[in-house]
């Protein structure tokens, strides 16, 4: 649960530095979080279970990489029992986007610097 918990802070941490570097001030950097971060709060399963919804939402909350980190902590939580696909899943999509998100961070760091 822990390292689901790192990856996850690490990914977004590096994901709001990159946008921190790209937007020209603090305003608009503000503006453009909350554009971003509350649409997928709210299209994860965080609120709702993503079951009772129509197929075309369940599809859409389904492509959202924070339902499955969600339904993951949910699960150790309420000590249900996990399958070692599905946590492998989770953990390889968090690696993969950490890794997309540093690299993205330490280019736009490396051309910021450059100037």
């Amino acid at each position: 649960m822990l390292l689901i918990l790192f990856l996850t802070a690490f990914f977004l941490s590096c994901l709001t530095y990159t946008m921190s570097l790209l937007l020209a001030n603090e305003v608009i950097y503000e503006t453009v979080m909350n554009a971003i971060v509350l649409p997928v709060f709210f299209m994860s399963s965080a609120l709702f279970p993503s079951e009772t919804l129509s197929k075309s939402l369940h599809t859409v909350i389904y492509l959202n990489p924070f339902t499955h980190v969600i339904n993951i902590l949910r699960k150790v939580l309420i000590n249900e029992c996990l399958a070692l696909g599905e946590m492998l899943f989770v953990l390889l999509l968090l690696l993969t986007l950490c890794v997309v998100a540093f690299v993205c961070a330490l280019y736009r760091l490396k051309k910021e610097t450059a100037k």
